[in-house]
């Protein structure tokens, strides 16, 4: 599209992180942005803000049909939304489960649905999944977040071959350690007390990820990433965006041993090593 008709874009999780410093770029990019979350932003950068809830399906049609009457069109739908929650699984609890799965997985399939009616009857249309490296290997005590994010790979692959021949494209970007609000923001299980048996490997764990965040990506290079996959004509399916090492484990896995990928992944995240111990 020109100028004069701007592509219109749906980015949700619009309120910081990945989602905002994305919304923030496009519009300084020329695009109609829209930019939706739970809450507002603390600045606003230009874009339009939206109000939205997507683990609720009313708030989501309300939201989308806002930008259909004002626009006319969702040319791009860009999904951020995105809760974590640490802990060993055995403690979560079921809220907190529900939440993850709620806003993470059940919340981009929302999404895409209502806009996906949009985008089939004009014949075109690019949905940007953001999913997470979580979502290629499991990660210890993010447990219900790696299984939200792994359903976002399979939803997004069905997804693209049911759409294909309405020229509508879905792209998948899984950013590994990003340097955003969530590592400061993230909840340790509320079923997780001092007396838990998991304890120790939990701070581990938690530490580890953190620190390891902490010298990730910017979430600004993040969002170019994303403006380039907008602007091309022929964006590949997945993104791995990240150092090296992050873009090559996925790939490591489905040729190392189970078990010995396992074993190395417990080790960085401070785990203790070695085989589970024999039942007496």
């Amino acid at each position: 599209m020109t100028m004069k008709n701007p592509l219109v874009v749906l980015v949700v999780g619009a309120s910081s992180g990945i989602g905002k410093a994305t919304a923030s770029l496009l519009f300084d990019r020329g695009l109609r942005v829209y930019g939706a979350a739970r809450s507002a932003p603390k600045a606003h950068d230009g874009f339009t803000f939206l109000p939205i809830d997507v683990r609720d399906s009313g708030s989501v049609r309300g939201c989308v049909s806002r930008v259909l009457t004002e626009a006319g069109r969702i040319d791009v739908l860009v999904n951020c939304a995105g809760v974590a929650v640490g802990g060993p699984v055995e403690e979560m609890l079921e809220e907190e489960i529900m939440d993850q799965l709620q806003t993470n997985l059940l919340g981009t399939m929302r999404m895409c649905r209502t806009v996906l009616p949009g985008m089939r009857k004009q014949g075109s249309g690019l949905i940007i999944n953001v999913g997470s490296m979580a979502g290629l290997m499991g990660l210890p005590f993010q447990s219900i977040y790696s299984a939200s994010k792994y359903g976002i790979e399979g939803f997004s692959e069905s997804l693209q071959m049911e759409v294909n021949d309405f020229g509508i494209r879905i792209v998948v970007v899984d950013p590994g350690d990003i340097s955003t609000e969530i590592t400061a923001h993230r909840k340790v299980s509320a079923g997780s007390g001092a007396d838990s048996p998991y304890r120790e490997g939990l701070q581990q764990a938690m530490h580890s990820q953190a620190r390891s965040e902490k010298h990730g990506w910017k979430v600004e290079r993040l969002a170019r990433l994303i403006g380039r996959i907008v602007r091309s004509k022929s964006p590949r399916f997945r993104y791995t965006p990240g150092p090296l090492i992050e873009r090559i484990t996925p790939a490591a896995r489905r040729v190392v041993p189970d078990r010995l990928f396992l074993r190395v992944l417990s080790g960085f995240y401070g785990l203790r090593k070695g085989e589970p111990r024999a039942r007496s």
